[in-house]
């Protein structure tokens, strides 16, 4: 199984960010944008795991959340990774509480690693995958774009943290719950 670990967003999020890439869509680029219900803050890439795996994974979320609390934050603006010159990933990006977002990632690195899980060697930046760069050719009119975007910031709790199936499919990644440890208030 392909798996991942990542934060939902709420429906209404998802919607909002929904109408940001039908803006950014409507500029020339050969982008594969991202469906709004599958936007998430991904935690921990896992890759293939045996099935085996998710029930020793899944006590280690629960046992994460219960240390840390829901976490206030907002959408604030579109950027690019690396930068808006070579763009690869299109993002909106997260204010607020994101150093919280980080500890729990990084505790995440920490109780996954016993299970072989390796830690990442890049430093976590929670961010929204928007969009990914197919061909960074004639990009000029959406980098443009993305730089005078007048972006409406939305404020939201992240209250959850979920283990992730991707079934990937010609027509895109399937997203299914395998696990949800909720943060207490």
């Amino acid at each position: 199984m392909r798996l991942f670990i990542a934060m939902p967003l709420p429906e209404e999020i998802e919607e909002h960010l929904g109408k940001v890439i039908f803006a950014l869509k409507q500029k020339r680029g050969k982008v594969k944008w991202v469906a709004p219900k599958n936007i998430h803050l991904t935690v921990k890439f896992l890759g293939e795991v045996d099935e085996d795996q998710v029930d020793k994974i899944t006590p280690l979320l629960t046992e994460v959340a219960l240390k840390f609390k829901v976490i206030k934050t907002s959408s604030d603006r579109v950027g690019a990774f690396p930068n808006l010159s070579h763009p690869k990933i299109i993002w909106a990006g997260l204010n607020g509480e994101t150093a919280r977002m980080t500890e729990i990632a990084e505790a995440i690195e920490d109780a996954l690693e016993p299970l072989g899980f390796e830690k990442e060697n890049r430093r976590f930046k929670a961010h929204l995958t928007l969009g990914r760069i197919k061909d960074g050719r004639d990009l000029n009119e959406l980098t443009d774009y993305i730089k005078s975007y007048d972006f409406t910031p939305a404020a939201f709790d992240m209250d959850r943290i979920v283990l992730f199936k991707s079934t990937l499919t010609p027509r895109g990644p399937i997203y299914e719950r395998l696990f949800e440890a909720v943060l207490p208030e």
